[in-house]
C-alpha cells in the first residue's frame, strides 16, 4: 500500500508545528499583578490582609517582600504553593486570579510592601507597584492613597525574539530542501 504522505512532507509539517509552538508564548497577553492592603488603618499588633490580583499569567511566580516590622501569618493557597524565607514570600502561580496573605504589624512606622512577578509561559517579568502602609494608633495609621503609588513599569522580556526568527528561518529552509528533493 502506497503512503499518501511522503516523509519529506511529514518532516515539514512537524517543523511547522514546532515553530508555531515556539512562537505562541511570544503572543501571550499582557500580565498585570497588583496589590491591595486592607484595612486602611493598622495599629501595632493589628493584622493586615494583602490581596494580589493576577491577570494574564498562566504559570509563573510572585515574590513578595514583607516589610521589616511585619510577621507572616498565613496565605490563602496550600502550603506547598508558597515558601517563606525571612521577609521574602514566594508563590507558585498556575492560573490563579488572586492570592491573599495575612501579616501582623509588630512595630510602628511607615513600611513598604514590594514584589516582583515572573510569567514562565509568556517569558515576561515585572515589578508590582510598592504599597506603603503606616502602622501606629488612631486615624493617622493606614495605607497610602492609591494615587501616591508609583506607576507599574512595563513588562520586560526575559529573553529575546531572535530565537523565534531562527526557528522560523530553519522551518522555511526545511520546506525549501523538502521541495527540492521531489
Amino acid at each position: 500500500m502506497k503512503s499518501f504522505v511522503s516523509s519529506g512532507r511529514m518532516l515539514v509539517c512537524l517543523i511547522c508545528i514546532f515553530a508555531v509552538l515556539c512562537v505562541v508564548p511570544a503572543w501571550a497577553g499582557d500580565v498585570a499583578v497588583s496589590r491591595k492592603v486592607d484595612p486602611s488603618s493598622v495599629p501595632v499588633g493589628g493584622e493586615v490582609l494583602v490581596t494580589l490580583s493576577i491577570g494574564g499569567m498562566g504559570a509563573g511566580g510572585i515574590v513578595e517582600t514583607i516589610p521589616e516590622g511585619f510577621t507572616f501569618l498565613k496565605a490563602s493557597c496550600p502550603a506547598d504553593e508558597y515558601r517563606i524565607s525571612g521577609q521574602k514570600l514566594t508563590f507558585a502561580v498556575i492560573n490563579e486570579p488572586e492570592i491573599t496573605y495575612r501579616v501582623r504589624a509588630e512595630t510602628g512606622g511607615s513600611r513598604t510592601f514590594t514584589g516582583t512577578w515572573n510569567d514562565a509561559v509568556g517569558k515576561k517579568e515585572g515589578t508590582i507597584p510598592p504599597t506603603t502602609i503606616n502602622v501606629g494608633s488612631g486615624a493617622a495609621a493606614g495605607a497610602a492613597p492609591a494615587d501616591t503609588q508609583q506607576a507599574a513599569p512595563a513588562p520586560t522580556r526575559a529573553g529575546s525574539d531572535a530565537w523565534a526568527w531562527t526557528v522560523l528561518t530553519l522551518a522555511a529552509a526545511a520546506i525549501v530542501v523538502a521541495g527540492k528533493r521531489r
